[in-house]
């Protein structure tokens, strides 16, 4: 009988990349609801404080005819939001009523969008509609709901278009609510798709973590039973013959000779032995070798001057954890070697599937920031594409800008989907990718204006780095357009960079006409200024502007 010691785990167990349990309907409708109701106490945190920015918005920026109606009711729907919040965090939905509860979150996005629309009459307002529309795609995970949501929306704008003055911008926006529409339901079935395979493969895991923890205890529970026997071999042979008798392992001794003195244990039989059956043969004759230095035959020298040894091994194609000591006699002389040997074989393709299993998950990861990445390069595709058919030079221009930000993060999603690690990306790589990006849209002429890049190469998590990304976004694209009127030459720098405790500094500054002394950014009206104020809030962080030579702005947050 051969036996070699094991230096790589089997290869040969391993489950294709598609073998995912079959899922029942009801689990499936099950997981899908529990995922949205999951979802709602964020989104309606969200877009309760949304309204309330709304609510001051219109106040303030509206026409005095329609500026008290619309505040009221955001702040209405914002106080609704609120409510259902407090609601989510003091009482578990059943998860049967996320998506009823979620269709009403969207009717009353609804109502406040159509109202604003029918009011204004300005067709641009479509767009409010249509990031309702994307955004219940990613929401909602039922096709009658989506649908439902789907049909109201476009049918409330056909009824608004048709009572407001005529005008072509109104089909440009109508084609582009139709394909925001189409596009809210290619992302539902992406997501429905992958959320149904990410179930299926923690269905698995959970019945695999099972499978394991059972193999690990039986193995815990075996070496415990080989601890207490070894303890009672001198004070009772016959309950030691009888306890290893039944244990899922082999037990063995030999004398100084290396001569098999006794074999017990149900393992035996994996290895087509009685019990006893190899007695009075030497390890050399049983290995069938005359070296020493064979692993096992070495292992039992060791054992004979003193040492416990552990060592793993073979044996006709089962594997073993195997662990021998010196044998004393009730005097304390040496009077030979005792062993004991677990099947592991079990238990180590339990281990080899689980971490197949996690590889899946990380492919998993990375298709879902390439399919995010390629969703959100579609959206940016259809804003160019509709800003194309667009006469108002100040609407085209905010199409732009949204073109912008979702490029800023479609970078994110793209440097996930190429990084080894899918917590975080080089920070200081993505920084030189969305400038040079942004001076290519803009079509900056290098030779007038010149980019300066500090940056090192810092790891930030998905949700800083989203946040920081857009940021940089905004302030070089206001640099671009703003500081250098009239062909100005001047110069655009970027620094970022970890100072003492942990503490991250980014700036982006220019050396060109600088922002009106009277204007306090914090408090700014512009959509650029609400935003950075707010991104910087989210990674509590401090921003602060210098006008010495220019423009100089520095935001710093913990790592």
């Amino acid at each position: 009988m051969e036996s070699r010691t094991v230096t790589s785990p089997s290869e040969n167990h391993r489950e294709p990349f598609a073998a995912i349990p079959p899922i029942t309907p009801a689990e499936l409708r099950l997981a899908f609801n529990t995922f949205v109701r999951d979802s709602l106490s964020p989104v309606s945190a969200g877009l309760g404080f949304l309204y309330m920015v709304f609510t001051i918005a219109h106040a303030l920026l509206l026409p005095d005819a329609i500026a008290l109606p619309m505040s009221l009711v955001a702040a209405g729907t914002a106080i609704t939001f609120f409510m259902i919040r407090l609601f989510l965090g003091r009482s578990p939905l059943p998860a049967r009523w996320a998506h009823p509860l979620g269709a009403m979150m969207a009717a009353l996005v609804l109502v406040n969008s159509l109202l604003h629309l029918y009011l204004t009459s300005e067709p641009i307002q479509t767009t409010n509609l249509v990031l309702l529309v994307i955004g219940v795609g990613f929401l909602f995970l039922s096709l009658s709901w989506l649908g439902s949501i789907l049909i109201m929306t476009f049918g409330g704008w056909v009824v608004v278009a048709l009572m407001a003055a005529p005008s072509p911008e109104w089909t440009h926006f109508g084609f582009a609510l139709l394909s925001a529409s189409v596009l809210a339901t290619l992302i539902h079935l992406a997501r429905s798709r992958t959320l149904k395979r990410l179930e299926g493969f923690r269905q698995r895991d959970e019945r695999r973590k099972i499978e394991l923890e059972t193999a690990l205890t039986a193995k815990d529970e075996a070496l415990r039973i080989a601890e207490t026997s070894k303890r009672d071999l001198l004070q009772s042979e016959t309950r030691l013959r009888l306890m290893t008798s039944r244990m899922p392992a082999v037990l063995w001794t030999t004398d100084t000779e290396l001569h098999f003195t006794s074999s017990l244990g149900m393992g035996l039989a994996e290895l087509d032995l009685r019990a006893n059956q190899i007695a009075g043969m030497t390890l050399f004759e049983y290995f069938q070798t005359n070296s020493r230095d064979f692993p096992p035959i070495a292992a039992h020298q060791r054992a004979l001057k003193g040492e416990s040894v552990t060592y793993q091994s073979e044996w006709k194609g089962r594997l073993f954890d195997s662990k021998v000591e010196p044998l004393h006699d009730a005097e304390g002389r040496l009077i030979g070697v005792i062993g004991i040997a677990l099947d592991i074989t079990e238990s180590r393709r339990a281990e080899e599937q689980v971490k197949v299993s996690l590889k899946e998950k990380e492919l998993l990861l990375k298709e879902i920031h390439n399919r995010v990445k390629n969703n959100l390069q579609v959206i940016s595709s259809l804003l160019n594409l509709q800003a194309g058919y667009i006469q108002d030079e100040q609407a085209r221009a905010r199409f732009k800008e949204s073109r912008d930000r979702l490029k800023a993060m479609v970078l994110i999603h793209e440097k996930l989907y190429q990084s080894d690690d899918l917590t975080a990306i080089d920070f200081g790589g993505y920084i030189r990718n969305l400038a040079v990006h942004l001076f290519r849209a803009h079509q900056v002429d290098a030779r007038a204006i010149a980019l300066h890049l500090d940056v090192e190469p810092l790891n930030l998590d998905i949700d800083r780095a989203m946040s920081c990304g857009l940021i940089i976004n905004e302030l070089v694209s206001n640099a671009i357009k703003y500081a250098f009127p009239n062909g100005k030459a001047g110069e655009i720098r970027i620094g970022f960079h970890e100072e003492a405790q942990k503490q991250i500094v980014l700036t982006v500054g220019d050396n060109g006409a600088g922002l009106p002394k009277e204007l306090d950014f914090r408090q700014a009206e512009s959509l650029g200024f609400q935003l950075i104020n707010t991104l910087a809030e989210q990674l509590h962080g401090t921003i602060t502007l210098d006008r010495d030579g220019g423009t100089r702005f520095t935001l710093a947050f913990r790592h």
